[in-house]
């Protein structure tokens, strides 16, 4: 049985012949690259070769799944500047309606950005602006992308063609987590036009995804977390888009996912509501509240995948990291898990743990 076939029994609920290993470990990859301090046997690669190092059952999300975007009828302007921290980047929009901004600043201690000033800052001056940039917004599935990804995975894995997020994700990413609660608070309708519009750009692709038959799995990009996505926003603004998604793929035999790397206990209602194949990234306590044998209570065929986080990544000894997931492995059950990162590696998690912990999997889940 070849890793694409195991991986493809264990999404449908079958007993697969071992747990699948799919460690997501981009971030780990790209800085440790970037810094020339990628271990021997990666150096050279590119990151699905570097998997296929790894051994890993292939299901990552970080991959060109053909998800491409760009402005029809605006080009935006880039000014950029190095601060102590790292690049700092603005970018400026015109439209008609007025101008947007935003400000993201890069830390190369972390390899990471964050954003300093969001696109939408009140949407009473911004908001003829706001739908003018998401109207004129073009989203489109790059099969051609997409089928060189199919290719490099060959047999190894299935391609969980990351595509988008859902809208109420794009709401953080436009007015941040602030912003976005005062928008749904004092402009209900407003909201629900702007995550309307945002699907609608996205389900011509996901119709086309579900005919072809390459394509077995699709995952929205977001990082639900309770706080963030409370039950009352979560079933407005997030189940009816995920569902609509999970039945269309269901229809055709295929499989949707979401990530989800916080607090997800609060949720599962909502998560059982929608019928999604499963969360990936999913975190255990202290960083996570929803442990694999809690987690396949949602619904008779949901599937966990998560496992690998930052404690056991690089604060824990060797002894203490095989002793936890004696303890964890035992009460998680073999059925419908996929052991996967709780949201990626870490870029100060040293090879060799890495490598450990997947021998660990390996030999507890049979392959």
């Amino acid at each position: 049985m070849t890793k694409k076939e195991n991986l493809r029994a264990v999404l449908r609920g079958e007993s697969g012949q071992w747990v699948p290993c799919t460690l997501n470990f981009i971030q780990w990859f790209n800085c440790h690259k970037d810094r020339a301090t990628l271990p021997l046997e990666l150096q050279g690669k590119t990151y699905i070769e570097a998997m296929k190092v790894l051994d890993c059952d292939l299901l990552s999300r970080n991959i060109d799944g053909g998800l491409r975007g760009r402005n029809t009828s605006i080009e935006a302007r880039f000014t950029f500047s190095e601060e102590s921290t790292g690049r700092r980047q603005v970018m400026e929009l015109d439209t008609p309606h007025g101008s947007l901004r935003q400000v993201d600043q890069y830390q190369n201690e972390q390899f990471t950005s964050h954003a300093e000033e969001y696109l939408i800052k009140d949407w009473a001056a911004d908001g003829k602006a706001a739908m003018y940039l998401l109207e004129q917004r073009e989203i489109v599935w790059d099969e051609e992308a997409f089928t060189r990804t199919y290719e490099a995975f060959g047999d190894d894995g299935i391609v969980n063609i990351p595509f988008s997020v859902t809208p109420i994700k794009q709401l953080h990413l436009d007015f941040g987590l602030v912003g976005t609660c005062y928008f749904l608070i004092d402009e209900p309708d407003a909201a629900k036009a702007y995550c309307d519009t945002h699907w609608q750009q996205l389900w011509p692709s996901f119709l086309r995804m579900a005919d072809d038959p390459r394509v077995e799995s699709v995952i929205l990009m977001d990082n639900v977390d309770t706080p963030f996505y409370p039950p009352e926003v979560a079933r407005k603004y997030w189940a009816p888009y995920v569902k609509q998604l999970a039945e269309l793929m269901a229809s055709r035999g295929k499989f949707t996912w979401v990530h989800a790397c916080g607090k997800l206990a609060g949720l599962q209602e909502v998560f059982a509501e929608t019928g999604l194949t499963g969360l990936e990234g999913v975190s255990h306590a202290p960083l996570g509240d929803f442990p694999p044998q809690e987690a396949k209570k949602t619904h008779d065929r949901f599937i966990f995948n998560g496992g690998f986080s930052a404690v056991e990544q690089s604060m824990k000894s060797n002894d203490d990291v095989r002793a936890f997931y004696r303890e964890y492995f035992g009460r998680a059950g073999r059925e419908r898990f996929i052991f996967g990162s709780s949201c990626n590696v870490a870029i100060n998690t040293p090879w060799e743990r890495i490598k450990l912990v997947r021998d660990i999997v390996r030999d507890w889940g049979g392959a």
